[in-house]
């Protein structure tokens, strides 16, 4: 039998972000650096924190991604997101648990206009040295991520994949409000890509609604410069429903 998300929806209701509809217009995203490091984790809390719409990867894993955006049309912000990775049917897709931003302009539209499940943190950073990546997420003065890239070796953009995520909401201004589940499946052009280690010094759990997650194994991360965007919305789904079945098609 497949096997599906155990989320308890009701437990999440009251922190989703709020979307009036899907009518967002797409963002160009040129010269972005993102760092993308995924980690194996233990089953039982996975399992527990995917909505039941979705099916677990098989060993499940987390990828943290930190990005920075220098021009947006809100001006450069970074963004740290962690992903509990899944099948949307035969898809692959990440759901994002958790996510931050510094700059309150991009975490109030990526909030409205995408449903990211952004707050705001006082430092996101992301830098690099001749011998290491390093990101760092720092809210209310405690530092709640600290992750790294190591042993790097330069690859093609086509050696690395980026999985379109999805983020639960709460849509108020359609026929039916309420919760669902919208994708976001942005377009990449790489300039440069590189290929290490992920190294993970420290997760703060209930920062990123991960309460119980064991890291298993550390799997591969990577460093791109890359030309992206956030695309209009094509594909919203019902999260307690099999998506062959829940899914709605808006572009």
């Amino acid at each position: 039998m497949p096997l599906f998300g155990q989320l308890n929806l009701q437990s999440v209701l009251a922190r989703l972000p709020e979307m009036q509809d899907f009518e967002t217009e797409p963002w160009e995203l040129p010269g972005a650096d993102i760092l993308q490091l995924s980690f194996e984790v233990g089953q039982e809390r996975a399992d527990a924190s995917l909505p039941s719409a979705l099916h677990p990867a098989v060993p499940r894993y987390v990828t943290c991604v930190i990005s920075h955006f220098p021009q947006t049309p809100v001006g450069p912000f970074h963004l740290a997101q962690l992903r509990l990775m899944g099948r949307a049917g035969v898809h692959p897709r990440g759901y994002v648990l958790q996510a931050y931003s510094d700059a309150p302009a991009a975490a109030q539209a990526l909030r409205q206009r995408w449903g990211f499940p952004v707050e705001l943190a006082a430092e996101v950073v992301l830098r690099t040295h001749y011998d290491r990546v390093f990101a760092t997420v720092v809210k209310d003065g405690q530092t709640i991520l600290d992750v790294a890239l190591s042993q790097s070796e330069t690859v093609s953009g086509a050696d690395i994949q980026y999985i379109s995520s999805v983020h639960l909401v709460q849509v108020t201004s359609i026929d039916t409000p309420g919760p669902r589940l919208v994708q976001v499946d942005p377009r990449y052009t790489f300039h440069r890509a590189e290929r290490g280690r992920p190294v993970l010094q420290y997760l703060d759990e209930a920062a990123w609604h991960c309460e119980g997650f064991s890291v298993v194994h550390t799997i591969v991360g990577s460093l791109t410069s890359v030309d992206t965007d956030l695309p209009r919305i094509r594909f919203v789904m019902d999260p307690e429903v099999p998506v062959v079945q829940g899914t709605t098609r808006i572009h």
